[in-house]
């Protein structure tokens, strides 16, 4: 199992796996986490099980279980507690947090039959994870999240080059805006995220963040938004 820089483990692998600077990002088929993990390692309490009986898509609902089941499975490993002991509150933009663990900074995505989850002890963290399946019509939404220079480019490329390119950012500029606590409720037009190597920055809200993305095995794609230059373990169950 290779566990820096973008490795491959099973799902019950993954509450294993030792943090590199602290900061790892797990993404897996919501699938695989159903099967992989018994129901006492998914295990919702009350709220969250209701909040997310509200989503009228069953794969929607499928994939936020596996999501916060991967989560509660990658804390238990790295706390020493049993997954359905973990107390998960939420902050004003709905953005979870461990209360007895405040400095320990999580983030959660599903789409597209993944899941992914962030964990973060030395600053903020914010993962998106983008599925491929539905087709997207990338030039009538380019307008809408790309800044003003991002969108020249944009439609300076290769019919082929588009949407490659615009998934990658839709998927970073989510993980930034994660990362800061702002989400949604931001103009994704304004975020515009500086090229660095295979590497994306951004100076917002006070935050120096740094991000990565990564293609998955269907198409999908994984990004990440972390606080400074902490090194990011990046693993991809199977």
């Amino acid at each position: 199992m290779r566990t820096a820089r973008g490795g491959v483990a099973g799902v019950q692998d993954l509450s294993t796996l030792a943090y590199v600077g602290g900061t790892l990002v797990a993404a897996a088929p919501a699938g695989c986490v159903a099967v992989d993990l018994p129901p006492d390692r998914r295990a919702l309490p009350p709220d969250e099980a209701a909040r997310i009986a509200r989503f009228l898509r069953p794969q929607d609902r499928h994939e936020r279980e596996a999501a916060h089941g991967l989560l509660r499975h990658l804390l238990g490993g790295h706390l020493g507690r049993d997954p359905e002991t973990i107390v998960l509150a939420r902050d004003g933009n709905g953005r979870p947090f461990l209360p007895d663990r405040p400095a320990l900074d999580l983030n959660l995505s599903h789409g597209g039959g993944w899941v992914a989850v962030g964990l973060s002890a030395g600053g903020r963290i914010g993962v998106d994870v983008e599925g491929s399946v539905r087709p997207v019509d990338w030039d009538g939404i380019a307008p809408v999240f790309l800044h003003p220079a991002e969108l020249d480019a944009y439609r300076g490329l290769p019919a082929g080059a588009r949407a490659r390119q615009a998934l990658e950012l839709w998927s970073v500029k989510e993980a930034f805006l994660k990362a800061t606590g702002e989400g949604l409720i931001a103009e994704p037009r304004s975020v515009r995220p500086i090229a660095d190597g295979s590497a994306w920055r951004l100076a917002r809200a006070g935050l120096s963040l740094r991000a990565g993305s990564r293609l998955l095995s269907d198409g999908a794609r994984l990004a990440w938004a972390v606080e400074g230059e902490r090194e990011v373990a990046v693993v991809v169950a199977v």
